[in-house]
């Protein structure tokens, strides 16, 4: 596993309501384009404000998106053209437009593909707004910090610990079969785990857990880990908690490879008073390539293609319709 670096007040996405304004611009805006074709799927142009990510709450950037919208505005690829520097900017901003649908471009008289470049831009509380939300933050915090206290984990001399850490939380009622279907459809793809499984983050009770699904297939699946990161009071580490439906022996074997996980490198133990600072970019905001615009050749290699930060899935050829929100894929922006 990675080291980790701890910002506290990712454990309290789900505990404030409170959001900072955001404000975006287009080249093509709903209302100045062409009336939808009578084929298209019903609806009209909407662009849904994105939310501002509370674990970066104090921070301000500009995520520029481009997106491939097809003849009946409906998104369909989203590129990152400049990122913010914050990855939680990033995801808010992909996350708000995989919604949104805009009025087609004409090209005489009749709607065709297009590209669109979408400035989000996330502005910065003010300091009454930051400092009401750090008192609200801290109140929450208070209520959650004993749960996410476990008892001292015995490290190695290098500092490391199992990769597995049993978790005292007891794991949520359910089988996995039913508690991996309700993590697809309530939790957000995020980056593969250590045994690259699909990996979903999903935020109850104002516990952030990282769950960790067996592939279709697998002897052991239906299986799952669930994982929350948790402080002994000298370092902070991920414990887990696991589940399997599948045969006897699977099972077995499968929890034998957990216990054989890469050992992680702890963190700083998790504070009992957030910080008051404004977190820092995870890195600097950099251009990105951008694919061929939507009716242009592809590229000559497919290996040497930049690839979209979100693609919407093919509809089937006979739907002519659109597709469902269940058809939709999504990735992270690396």
């Amino acid at each position: 596993m990675k080291p980790l670096r701890i910002v506290s007040t990712v454990w309290l996405a789900a505990a404030v309501g409170a959001f900072a304004p955001c404000a975006w611009a287009q080249t093509v805006l709903p209302g100045e384009g062409g009336a939808m074709p009578p084929d298209c799927p019903p609806g009209a142009a909407a662009r849904a404000a994105p939310a501002f990510p509370l674990e970066i709450y104090g921070a301000s950037g500009t995520a520029t998106l481009v997106l491939d919208l097809d003849r009946c505005g409906v998104v369909q690829q989203i590129w990152i053209e400049r990122d913010s520097g914050y990855t939680a900017f990033d995801l808010a901003a992909i996350d708000a437009a995989r919604g949104w649908r805009l009025t087609p471009e004409l090209h005489d008289g009749v709607a065709v593909p297009s590209r669109v470049r979408v400035p989000v831009d996330f502005q910065a509380p003010s300091a009454r707004q930051f400092a009401d939300y750090h008192a609200k933050a801290q109140i929450e915090w208070d209520r959650l910090w004993p749960f996410l206290q476990v008892p001292v984990a015995a490290a190695a001399r290098d500092g490391s610990l199992d990769g597995y850490q049993p978790d005292p939380l007891s794991m949520q009622p359910g089988t996995a079969q039913s508690l991996s279907a309700r993590v697809r459809a309530e939790g957000r793809p995020i980056a593969g785990g250590v045994l690259g499984w699909p990996a979903y983050q999903l935020t109850e009770s104002g516990q952030r857990f990282r769950w960790l699904l067996t592939v279709a297939g697998a002897a052991a699946a239906p299986a799952l880990v669930r994982q929350r990161l948790v402080s002994d009071g000298e370092k902070s580490f991920w414990a887990s908690s696991a589940l399997c439906d599948g045969d006897v022996a699977a099972c077995a074997k499968w929890e034998k490879q957990l216990r054989r996980w890469p050992r992680q490198q702890p963190g700083q133990p998790l504070p009992k008073e957030l910080p008051v600072g404004v977190p820092p970019p995870d890195r600097q905001p950099q251009l990105r390539p951008i694919g061929p615009r939507p009716g242009d050749a592809a590229p000559a290699s497919a290996d040497d293609a930049p690839r979209p930060v979100w693609r919407r899935t093919p509809a089937p050829a006979d739907s002519g319709r659109g597709e469902s929100e269940q058809s939709r894929k999504s990735t992270e922006p690396s």
